[in-house]
């Protein structure tokens, strides 16, 4: 180009320049961002978010990584999942070389003292544990130095002699079940979960469960759709026209995916925000509705009562009425039972009591219904259709009599016919608990009566006899005081009518939100639901579930609210629950192989939740009475028990849920033992023999002496998870009784001495239960600081994985940037090697093959189901029936154990799966004989003693893979057909496309693959389709795992009618003040103010993880806060950023406040949680009150385990037990703390953090 003067006249060129500028810069920027390689790997942390990672590698060293962007594409419409991270994930590249990283195995030193002289002196590992755990002052001396630091560094071999040593030590002495596992959430790592949990099963330890004692169990989910957990992936949610929003914060806890939230709006949804706290998804938010914290289920239930009368009654929508009537229960009849003048509702009406259908097979289990023109009808698809084996093919949602194969339409109201009106009784539970905390008289007030008019009609049994019945819709309508002109004075005049419940003014008492609020909501999700088909949406999580009555009752309400307008099982429409990364997809390989059920083992499963409650003694600290959870109608259940201790005890002697321990100071072998010598030959005669020995008391359960030494949990190994920390509900009570350590518990323990009778009190509780902790861990947490030994693990960018999540509906893997390092190692690594060890010590203290009795409750997805006919408890304790094995009494099994051979089973795939129907879940079963053969001849398995090899994780990965439905189109094809024969409907036919589809784990480092259509799991995900679940039973007519096979509104069983929760209600919150959490001395404490203590979680860490990083510390205040009102903080003389005391009777934490006008009064939230090694100062009232732990505790110091005896029910239809799927959760969200302004140490200028200081100016 020729030079021309620029604007100026000057010489030169208008567009270049010469410079001189260096570049060196430029060098190293380049520098910075050079790599060698990278690797596709992911978190392993509990967040739902299952996000694919790129890491870099430079030099051998990782050096950053960034989000993975090739996520298939779904359909044309849907937008795609990337943007896939948050800020969180974005700083995992810091732990594999931080600070707080284990990098060798340590074990305490005082125990490795005594450890090493006993192997000095010459004695044999088991002798040599022995001779430790026998000794009461060196027992108390190493507990009591748990999290004290004192670590010594030790070798493997060293580490994994001592833990297989006081494995077997135990076996030998106590039994195998005084062994006990925890680690959480398969999904999120399936390799890993499954190491330390094989090898528990495998020696017949106990399995914890992970899934309620997190209270992230939606209880609601087995109990109204007979599943676990199935929810709808993000990408759904832009199917979806109107969200409600409820206890879920998305851009904080849902970060990977509150991209659809933008999205969702854009494409003209709305969203709806409940929410006490203007939370961060209030900003998407149309409309916040500010509900006071815990009375969610007050507002949802005056929706329903506004949807009911306008969508159901004034004007009948016909796409909810048909929708009712055919996927609900009800249609089907319910017997009312005679109470004086009036009647309460009773149990559903069975075939065996109508003369024309007692004669069908299992006919306690079918329940039949009126067609439109008030004949009796027998539909098909009820839980005796399921297991009946003479007639199959009948188990389907058809609407059509089984017996005659009419087509026929059910009746839901007798209305629509002759009837006539009788009067029945409701619970009203308003008044039990006051919603103002500290003001509620006693331990909480009775439950009031409220009678009302229900339509009914008279028919005679197959004995002649007189029963009168309504339909369950009916009994519906009525109970939420739904005017259609009948008598009774319980009816609510109209919207306006605040003495009964569930109209919008009644609502607004306990919530504080506008009635008219209340009929906007309601009337605009019905419309919408109506308009679409169904696609309105709950998304919900643990801001809800926490409460006491948030599975049961809350949770209740929203998915009832969706079922009524039609939503369940349409794409963008029903209930969403999340919590963490709960859902795995590849549940039959992960729990036939976590299981060892490839060897046919009977594990030992209990929920952690009553485990706990009993192991750490909380249930001595627990103060609250049932009599304001009881309706007025109440008589049988309370007379059994009225402590939720008590409870738990029947159920566990009924069969509904597991114990272990199992017998009281009795080794199961020795049972056993005891059997063979009194001439069992056969299970059978096994069976007879235990059952007897009970009922003669010459055998008796571990539970009601739970305190006694030889009952208590012997060895506890945590992996992957921070039980100890964060997920420890009454963290002080366990430091105090479990691991007898030191702890800052204030008092509390006799609250529970003249409540309970079925537990026997001792005046001095033990301190110090457990004789080895040992934790596999990529950080020092709390698990690891109070743990004996630590062994240092593989971080997440170090290892062959796999993982997946209910957000998202892809598998993809994890893979090492480089060896793990120091002398970490993978988990499945670190328990092969304590296999390796436990079978070489067997050889000389455990030679021969040895037989362990074992119980476990009535199971789910069994014929177990139908133990307990009618809903009814005949407890044989107390002589009502005989201790049937498997009826009215636990399961009893007999388990063969080679422990010489533990290391062989552990590292091979067993051959039970190849038997027929000898492989699945959830009651869908086929068999794996070919696959079975294919993998021994493939080079990514291998053979090994002549089956599939599972040596080493990548291995296990393929095995996984293999042995999938989700990831295996032609296993899937062959169970679709096995289910065909049962239901009569065909199934098959949706995955015929996929047959030839198969993913191996190098496909899967290639590109995340989206999983298949599974017989395991409620969608039908077909290409372009998003997940939505029960979509395959609503749209297949295959049916619910439920009683009915429908979905459950009305629930019979006894324990729900005298709960008064047969239908959705509402109880509030619980009033901790009056049961006893808060001392009155300490209430009127000067400075000090009363809070509801509210625990979400956070936005600069995934529980604890991540939280100790210096990126997410440097985010925000980089330790421990709670957030109060502005108001509040003047109250108690709190200004932003000063330390203050939360207290109550349970324990101590210490925190900086963050004041804000965000946050409601009264309320107080500490987001779940830095830990303790992060600027955790001493406290200030620990010193005041002489406790033994003069620092302030994490979030759970003030919190304790609450038990609703709602989750305890088992043994009938979908509320039987399984695993992860049924039980009692902690509940801690009810808890009431104070805070006061935390007076400072050294003359008043600072917190002391160092124990030198403690002295110094007090």
């Amino acid at each position: 180009m020729s030079k021309t003067k620029d604007d100026n006249g000057n010489g030169g060129s208008r567009w270049f320049r010469e410079l001189d500028e260096p570049r060196k810069w430029e060098d190293f920027y380049r520098r910075r961002w050079q790599y060698d390689k990278s690797v596709r790997t992911s978190h392993s942390v509990n967040c739902s978010g299952s996000c694919s990672w790129e890491v870099f590698v430079k030099n051998g060293m990782i050096t950053w990584e960034l989000q993975k962007t090739d996520w298939p594409q779904i359909n044309d419409e849907t937008p795609n999942y990337e943007p896939r991270g948050c800020q969180r994930g974005i700083s995992a590249s810091w732990y594999p070389y931080s600070p707080v990283r284990p990098k060798y195995p340590y074990v305490r030193a005082v125990l490795l003292d005594f450890w090493r002289a006993e192997r000095a002196a010459g004695k044999d590992p088991i002798a040599a544990w022995g001779a430790i755990v026998e000794n009461p002052e060196r027992s108390k001396a190493y507990r009591n130095a748990r999290g004290k630091a004192g670590w010594r560094r030790t070798t493997w071999d060293e580490a994994t002699e001592i833990i297989a040593a006081a494995k077997i030590y135990t076996i030998k002495e106590h039994g195998a079940d005084h062994l006990a596992s925890f680690s959480p959430i398969p999904a999120m790592s399936m390799v890993s979960f499954l190491s330390g949990h094989r090898l528990s099963n495998l020696l017949g330890g106990t399995m914890l469960s992970f899934y309620e004692w997190y209270h992230d169990l939606p209880h609601v989910m087995p109990m109204i759709w007979g599943d676990q957990t199935d929810v709808h992936e993000s990408a759904d949610w832009y199917q979806s026209a109107y969200w409600i929003v409820m206890g879920s914060n998305l851009p904080m806890t849902r970060t990977a995916d509150a991209h659809f939230a933008s999205e969702h709006k854009y494409n003209g949804g709305k969203l709806v925000n409940l929410s006490p706290d203007y939370s961060d998804v209030t900003k998407f938010a149309d409309l916040w509705v500010p509900v006071r914290p815990g009375t969610d289920t007050a507002f949802i239930l005056s929706c329903i009562h506004v949807i009911l009368q306008e969508f159901h009654v004034n004007r009948r929508s016909e796409y909810f009425h048909s929708y009712v009537a055919q996927y609900t229960n009800l249609p089907f009849l319910v017997i009312l039972d005679q109470e004086g003048d009036h009647f309460a509702s009773g149990r559903f009406l069975r075939a065996s009591d109508v003369a024309a259908y007692a004669d069908e097979e299992l006919a306690d289990w079918k329940l039949p219904c009126f067609d439109k023109e008030g004949e009796l009808r027998l539909p098909g698809g009820t839980l005796g259709f399921r297991w009946e084996e003479k007639n199959t093919g009948r188990w389907n949602l058809k609407n059509e009599d089984a017996v005659t194969a009419q087509p026929f339409d059910p009746l839901l109201t007798l209305m629509d016919g002759e009837f006539e009106e009788v009067i029945v009784e409701y619970a009203d539970f308003t008044h039990t608990f006051n919603v103002e905390f500290g003001t509620t008289a006693l331990r909480g007030e009775k439950a009031r009566k409220s009678l009302r008019g229900v339509p009914s009609r008279v028919l005679t049994k197959k004995d002649g006899t007189k029963v009168r019945v309504a339909t369950a819709y009916d009994l519906l309508l009525a109970s939420f005081g739904v005017n259609r002109g009948l008598s009774g004075s319980g009816y609510p005049k109209d919207y306006d009518d605040a003495s009964e419940a569930y109209t919008p003014a009644w609502q607004e008492q306990e919530t504080g939100v506008d009635r008219n609020l209340a009929i906007r909501v309601a009337r605009e999700w019905a419309d919408t639901a109506e308009k679409t088909k169904g696609k309105c949406l709950f998304i919900t999580g643990s801001g809800i579930l926490h409460w006491y009555h948030g599975g049961s009752l809350t949770y209740r309400s929203e998915a009832v609210m969706g079922i009524l307008t039609g939503c369940q099982g349409r794409n963008g429409g029903g209930f969403a629950h999340y919590v963490g990364t709960e859902k795995i997809r590849n549940m039959a390989a992960i729990g036939t192989i976590g299981n060892a059920a490839d060897w046919g083992n009977v594990g030992r499963q209990m929920n952690s939740t009553s485990y706990f409650y009993f192991h750490t003694d909380q249930w001595r600290y627990d103060g609250m009475s049932l009599d304001p959870l009881w309706a007025p109608r109440a008589k049988e259940m309370p007379a059994r028990a009225n402590h939720a201790a008590d409870m738990n005890a029947v159920a566990v002697r009924n069969g509904w849920l597991p114990f272990f321990p199992q017998f009281d100071e009795r080794n199961p072998t020795d049972v056993m033992q005891d059997a063979r010598k009194a001439g069992c030959e056969s299970l059978d005669d096994v069976k007879k023999w235990v059952a007897q020995q009970f009922k003669e008391r010459k055998l008796k359960f571990a539970l009601p002496n739970i305190d006694a030494p030889k009952n208590h949990p012997k060895v506890l190994w945590i992996y992957r998870g921070n039980l100890i920390g964060t997920s420890m509900r009454g963290h002080e009570l366990n430091l105090k009784h479990m691991l007898g350590t030191h702890n800052n518990v204030l008092g509390g323990e006799t609250r529970a001495k003249d409540m309970v009778n079925e537990i026997d009190w001792t005046e001095n509780a033990p301190l110090g239960k457990l004789d080895l902790i040992y934790n596999v861990n990529l950080r020092m947490d709390s698990s690891a600081n109070y743990s004996d030994i630590v062994l240092p693990t593989a971080h997440w960018y170090e290892k062959f994985d796999l993982t997946c999540t209910d957000l998202h509906s892809f598998l993809h893997p994890f893979t090492p940037a480089h060896d793990p390092a120091y002398e970490s190692k993978h988990d499945w690594e670190a328990f092969r090697l304590i296999a390796e060890k436990i079978s070489e010590l067997a050889k000389v203290h455990l030679p021969d093959p040895i037989e362990d009795l074992v119980m476990t409750a009535l199971s789910t997805d069994t014929p177990d189901e139908m133990a307990q006919p009618m809903g009814e408890l005949r407890d044989w304790w107390k002589g009502e029936s005989e201790p049937i094995p498997g009826k009215t009494f636990p399961n009893v099994s007999v388990v063969t154990r080679d422990y010489t051979k533990v290391h062989d089973m552990y590292t091979t795939l067993g051959p039970a799966v190849t038997k027929p129907n000898g492989y699945g879940a959830k009651g869908i079963k086929g068999d794996l004989a070919e696959a079975y053969e294919q993998m021994k001849e493939s080079y990514l398995v291998g053979e090994k003693q002549g089956r599939p090899n599972m040596e080493t994780a990548a291995k296990v990965c393929e095995v996984i893979l293999r042995i999938s439905p989700e990831s295996d189109g032609e296993l899937s094809y062959q169970i679709f057909k096995n289910l065909e024969k049962r239901c009569g409907v065909p199934l098959a036919h949706i995955v015929e496309p996929e047959r030839e589809t198969a993913y191996h784990y190098p496909d899967l480092i290639s590109q995340p693959r989206r999983a298949l259509t599974s017989p395991h799991w409620s969608a039908i995900e077909t290409k372009g389709r998003t997940y939505s679940p029960w979509t395959l039973n609503i749209e297949a007519l295959k049916p619910f795992h439920t009683l009915t096979g429908r979905q459950e509104i009305y629930y019979d069983h006894r324990m729900f009618r005298e709960l008064g929760e047969d239908f959705p209600v509402y109880k509030p919150p619980v009033d901790m003040v009056s049961i006893g959490d808060v001392a009155q001395k300490d209430i009127k404490m000067k400075g000090a103010k009363l809070f509801r203590f509210i625990t979400p979680h956070q936005k600069w860490g995934i529980h604890s993880m991540f939280g100790d990083s210096w990126q997410m510390q440097n985010m925000f205040r980089g330790g421990p806060t709670v957030w109060i009102n502005d108001d509040d903080a003047r109250d108690i003389n709190v200004k932003d950023n000063d330390w203050v005391e939360i207290f109550n009777e349970n324990g101590i934490q210490v925190a900086r406040a963050v004041v804000s006008h965000t946050v409601p009064r009264d309320m107080s939230i500490v987001y779940h949680q830095t830990e303790r090694h992060v600027n955790v100062p001493f406290s200030s009232l620990a010193r005041e009150r002489g406790v033994s732990d003069l620092r302030g505790g994490n979030n759970n110091a003030t919190t304790r385990i609450m038990m609703n005896p709602a989750t305890m029910v088992g043994g009938y239809a979908n509320w039987t037990y399984w695993l992860n799927y049924q039980g009692t959760s902690p509940s801690e969200r009810d808890c009431v703390v104070l805070i006061r302004k935390k007076p400072m140490e050294t003359r008043g200028r600072k917190v002391i953090y160092q124990e030198s200081q403690l002295n110094v100016g007090a």
